[in-house]
């Protein structure tokens, strides 16, 4: 049996919603390990800092305000502990029953699905509703 629009519409956004979503996975899942990796380096970096400033009996900073503050929020090893919780796509896609409601008719364009917007007909280029 043929899917009706209404069918085909939601199709194609939970193809796009999926995409978007595996997309932000990856990225995020990349800039952890980043992040991770240069917080690691900022406390090799402050320790340096910390035996150098003993050393020669300076007070130099051990760390930009922007790590300090990076590194009172979060951790390296709390970083790692996220990303050894899950591996990339292990959430799984079912796929059920396409739903068929609205007559099969199509739903309002939508702009979180990077669509066109409805526009009322009676609605002119200035904005204002015309009775």
């Amino acid at each position: 049996m043929p899917l009706t629009v209404y069918q085909q519409q939601f199709r194609q956004r939970m193809k796009l919603a999926i995409r978007l979503r595996s997309d932000a996975d990856r990225k995020a899942r990349a800039y952890a390990r980043l992040l991770a990796s240069a917080l690691t380096d900022a406390a090799t970096a402050a320790d340096m800092m910390d035996l150098l400033n003993q050393m020669y009996k300076v007070d130099v900073s051990l760390q930009t305000i922007f790590v300090k503050s990076l590194a009172d929020r979060v951790s390296a090893k709390l970083l790692t502990e996220v990303l050894a919780e899950s591996q990339p796509g292990e959430e799984v896609v079912l796929f059920n029953q396409v739903p068929d409601a609205n007559g099969g008719q199509l739903l309002p364009g939508n702009a979180v699905f990077g669509e066109r917007a409805a526009v009322k007909s009676n609605v002119m280029r200035t904005g204002f509703e015309i009775d």
